[in-house]
């Protein structure tokens, strides 16, 4: 097992300690869902209003953030679960390596 690999099962032999409810709150849906869903209600800011920031919170903008983030918070759900399970594949434990 090269240095690379090794040192990528150790990182996630650390993080699954904490739990699979961990790893998918904390990873999927407050790492990435709030940064998505905050990130992509900007970008649409920017889209929609160009360089007129004095336009970017007017109207129903909490409502629209609230969508955005609502959305990507669902979303990161499934983005942990997912990541959770593609990391399972990938981690080989200290027992398998050993033998």
């Amino acid at each position: 097992m090269n240095e690379r690999h090794k040192n990528a099962n150790q990182k996630w032999s650390k993080i699954r300690e904490k739990g699979k409810k961990h790893y998918i709150l904390y990873y999927g849906v407050l790492g990435w869902g709030l940064s998505t869903g905050v990130l992509f209600f900007l970008v649409g800011e920017v889209m929609d209003h160009k360089l007129a920031f004095r336009d970017y919170f007017t109207g129903g903008w909490v409502l629209e953030l609230a969508i955005a983030i609502g959305s990507f918070l669902l979303g990161g759900l499934l983005f942990g679960y997912t990541m959770w399970g593609f990391n399972e594949g990938n981690y080989t434990s200290d027992d398998e390596v050993s033998e």
